[in-house]
């Protein structure tokens, strides 16, 4: 059959197409099947299948079918290392999960680089899940203490120096009884922690506390008590540590009683389980972290909180021991024996507080217990001993059988260089003695030695070597003998055989000086204090036991001691060093001086006067104790025994020396001093200068050394004071000594010149003389004699004038007195009232001027009336009248002033006549 031409090409077309069609349909299908991108497409989300449904392996094997198919576009490598991170952090989570913590952190490493984090975070996540399961291995108890010790290594393997992995470490170590690894992750814990977290350091001095190391554990607890002070366990231990290391007991004591009040621990004691979780500082504590999961046991303290709330106890009741509150700890034990059992421990502690407080039949008991349990304790004994010595006996008979008991038993405990043991030695050796009770040298002895060897210096250490030395001499020790005399001289104790013990200890001072040296003990105040109960025990020389030889050494040590004594102003003190050795040595003259002196300071002038009359027996040619004698009887108002004195003193003397006591002795007799020691003295001449006999005197010096500058100015003086005239100008030739440098013998000088009436001399020896400021003035008043009697009445006006002036001068006066005569006879009588008006009163009348003075105001008044100055008449002639002038002519005239003065103010026409009349007629 033969097909239109169309129709074939049809069917040709068509079947190409369809060749095409099917080609090309099997090219896709190939590419979809063997083709790269379909593959890599595929192979992904398989992956991503895998990883949802946690076959991380599976995930990562789609992954790396991916890597086969070789070059991809760069968002591909994106979601395929993201795929691959997921996978490897599925894998970190389920090995964490299966404790795999190593392998963990293997995935998650890789899955940190993949995912661009850090494996900081993903080595923290791991390392909280191994403590997370470290603390519950812990906390199910000491079985799992390996395990929990080996997880807790692989944890520090991955976190080196972890501190909380640290702190734990340390807790299974104290588990184990290793307390020495313990303290070394407790120290690397609290370090590598940033010191902020309480539990190491509060553990570490637990330890150390418990190891008696108590210094070590505050220190350690000090850093606790930085970071929380309000945990209630760091104040019990603190005050535990501070009891240990006989630290501040008022600190312990605060510290305890803290921690044991109903705010500290005690509010957990029913519910212990709850104390770590509740007690603990908050994000500063390992153990509240555990605490608030799982039940905790402390390897220390266990679960229950009462042991360590007794140990407390214990240690406060110590503490209060030490403070000397006796009661308060006492109570304080017998409630520990209430509430736990009756350890040795408290039983000691308990009778020591009762024996304190001296209850002592209670104390008895206790201790009685804590001995038998405990033999060789030396202070329970001691005191047990006391008891058994103080306590009140059944019978009052017994009481010297008790303590015999006593002794016996310290016999058995001898302990040498313990103060509180050898005080309790003495109280029962005192009781023997109260009760006279016959004691061996041997105990006696021991006693001796055990109070000695802590250099006991108390009175009742003090009689016991004094009863060892009155009972049993032989047995005395050197040592006894010189801890005894300080004692006697520290607390003024006298025992019976006081200066045998003083004489034992000076026999060989070689050997006690530097023995007191050694304890810095004041040997020569022993000394002294030897002296001065010998110069009442034994009077009348040095103790021989000092040395042939100490007499002049003796002397002179409390010469100097008496000194310094008045030197410092204690002058009791000075007066009985001196007595000292005037008991010691009364031949010595010295010692006669010394109390004559001080017991004249200290106003016994009877004493001092007998003293001196006994130095003066000692020594017959010796003046000066008659010369203080003399000085003595004088202020005691006793002229003749001065007199007498001084008499035996210039027997004595001769020349210079002669004239010297005789001026004293004038000197003496122009003092009125002796008043201020008796006012009521029976001589009419107590006080009052005694110028005949001071004259006497004076003439003796000047025999005994002619021209004697002293004696002839006191001379001079002396016949000024009784007007004797003629006798100061006889001494004028004498007191021509222009080289003597005393003013007041050139002033003297110029008075006898005076009334020798050679003025030109008058005036030298004024200008030599007024060189001395408080005699200038006087000095200018005997130059104005002079100028007036060498005739020029100017210059004695000018000297007088200066004088007047002077209040202080007792010249003044008269020299007033004096320029208003001299005024009114140069009929200057204006100038010359003033003067006179001036002066006293009294010593006006007594001189006679009122009547001259009220004339010159009356002829005053006349001249003015005369030169018609009226009014100055009228006040002249009213003063006249005030002064007592009885003249009829004086009011006559004064009303003939008041009208001329008044016309003259009338007629002046100044415009002010009534105020002038009126002023004037006032």
């Amino acid at each position: 059959m033969t097909l239109p031409p169309f129709a074939v090409s049809t069917g040709v077309v068509l079947g190409i197409v369809g060749a095409v069609l099917v080609s090309s349909l099997l090219g896709a299908v190939l590419w979809l099947v063997f083709g790269r991108a379909p593959r890599r497409q595929r192979a992904y989300k398989r992956g991503q299948r895998f990883l949802h449904e946690g076959e991380w392996e599976e995930g990562l094997a789609a992954a790396r079918e991916v890597l086969r198919l070789g070059r991809m576009p760069r968002a591909w490598e994106g979601r395929l290392r993201n795929l691959q991170g997921e996978c490897h952090h599925v894998a970190g989570d389920q090995a964490l999960k299966a404790k795999g913590y190593e392998e963990a952190l293997k995935h998650y490493a890789v899955a940190a680089d993949f995912l661009s984090l850090t494996e900081a975070e993903f080595r923290t996540r791991v390392g909280e899940a191994m403590l997370s399961e470290a603390l519950r291995q812990f906390a199910a108890g000491p079985p799992n203490n390996e395990a929990t010790q080996a997880l807790l290594a692989r944890l520090l393997k991955i976190q080196p120096g972890a501190p909380a992995a640290t702190f734990w470490q340390g807790l299974c170590h104290l588990r184990d009884g290793r307390t020495d690894l313990a303290q070394a992750a407790f120290s690397a814990a609290h370090e590598t922690g940033g010191r902020g977290f309480i539990d190491p350091p509060l553990y570490l001095g637990m330890v150390l506390l418990r190891e008696g190391k108590p210094q070590e554990a505050l220190r350690a607890l000090s850093e606790a008590n930085r970071i929380d002070a309000n945990c209630p366990f760091v104040p019990l231990h603190m005050g535990q540590a501070l009891v240990a290391a006989n630290g501040d007991a008022g600190l312990a004591v605060r510290a305890l009683q803290r921690s044991l009040s109903q705010r500290g621990l005690l509010q957990w004691v029913k519910t212990p389980e709850k104390v770590w979780a509740d007690a603990m500082p908050e994000n500063r504590s390992y153990i509240r972290r555990l605490a608030a999961k799982y039940d905790y046991t402390c390897p220390l303290l266990g679960k229950d909180l009462l042991p360590a709330i007794n140990r407390g106890r214990m240690a406060l009741g110590q503490a209060l021991y030490r403070l000397g509150q006796y009661s308060d700890a006492a109570d304080l034990y017998a409630k520990l024996l209430q509430d736990a059992p009756p350890t040795l421990e408290v039983l000691r502690a308990h009778g020591l507080a009762l024996a304190k407080l001296e209850r002592y039949d209670q104390a008895y008991k206790q201790l009685r217990i804590a001995l038998e349990q405990e033999p060789r304790d030396l202070m329970t004994a001691g005191y047990l001993a006391l008891c058994g010595a103080l306590g009140k006996p059944t019978q009052e008979e017994d009481r010297p059988r008790n303590v015999a008991w006593s002794i016996r038993l310290l016999s058995k405990y001898e302990k040498y260089g313990d103060p509180e043991f050898a005080a309790l030695f003495g109280r029962v050796y005192a009781e023997a003695r109260a009760l006279d009770m016959a004691v061996s040298a041997e105990d006696q002895l021991r006693l001796c030695d055990v109070l000695a060897s802590v250099f006991a210096i108390d009175p009742e250490s003090a009689a016991a070597y004094d009863h060892l030395a009155a009972t049993h001499p032989e047995a005395l020790r050197p040592e006894h003998a010189w801890i005894y005399c300080q004692a006697a001289h520290q607390h003024g104790l006298k025992g019976q055989c006081d200066l045998d013990m003083f004489s034992r200890t000076f026999h060989d001072a070689e050997h006690a000086a530097p023995f007191y040296g050694q304890r810095s003990w004041d040997f020569e105040a022993v000394e002294f204090t030897y002296l001065e109960r010998a110069a009442k025990g034994r009077p009348g020389r040095f103790p021989a036991e000092l040395g042939e030889d100490y007499a002049d050494r003796g002397t002179s040590r409390l010469l100097a001691r008496s000194r310094r004594q008045e030197e410092e102003g204690n002058k009791g003190a000075a007066l009985a060093t001196a007595e000292v050795l005037l008991a010691l040595a009364p031949r010595n003259v010295l010692a006669h001086d010394r109390v004559a002196r001080l017991c004249y300071q200290g106003g016994d002038l009877d004493r001092a006067v007998a003293l001196l009359t006994a130095w003066h027996g000692l020594e017959p040619s010796n003046h000066v104790p008659l010369l203080r004698r003399a000085v003595i009887e004088g202020q005691r108002g006793n002229p003749a025994g001065r007199t007498e004195a001084l008499r035996q003193a210039l027997d004595l003397t001769q020349g210079a020396q002669r004239a010297a006591i005789a001026i004293l002795g004038a000197r003496l007799a122009l003092a009125a001093v002796g008043q201020a020691f008796q006012p009521d003295a029976a001589s009419s001449q107590a006080g009052k200068p005694d110028l005949p006999t001071a004259e006497t005197l004076l003439q003796e010096a000047l025999r005994a050394e002619d021209g004697n500058a002293e004696a002839l100015w006191l001379l001079a003086a002396v016949r000024s004071t009784a007007d004797d005239h003629d006798g100061l100008a006889a001494l004028a030739p004498a007191m021509n000594q222009p080289q003597v440098p005393d003013a007041r013998f050139h002033y003297l000088a110029a008075v006898c010149f005076l009334a020798a009436r050679d003025y030109p001399q008058v005036l030298e020896a004024c200008r030599r003389a007024w060189g001395e400021a408080s005699l200038l003035v006087e000095c200018r008043y005997l130059m104005g004699w002079a100028h007036l009697h060498l005739g020029d009445e100017a210059a004695a006006i000018r000297e007088w004038e200066v004088v007047a002036r002077t209040t202080e001068s007792p010249s003044a006066e008269h020299a007033r007195a004096l320029l208003g005569r001299l005024r009114f006879g140069r009929g200057e009588y204006e100038e010359a009232f003033p003067w006179w008006t001036g002066l006293d009163p009294e010593r006006r009348g007594a001189w006679g001027l009122d009547e001259p003075l009220r004339g010159t105001m009356f002829l005053a008044g006349l001249l003015a009336l005369g030169a018609g100055r009226y009014e100055q008449a009228a006040e002249r002639f009213r003063d006249a009248g005030k002064l007592g002038l009885r003249d009829r002519r004086l009011g006559p005239l004064m009303t003939l002033a008041l009208v001329k003065a008044g016309q003259e103010k009338l007629f002046s026409g100044n415009g002010q006549v009534t105020e002038g009349v009126e002023r004037v007629m006032h």
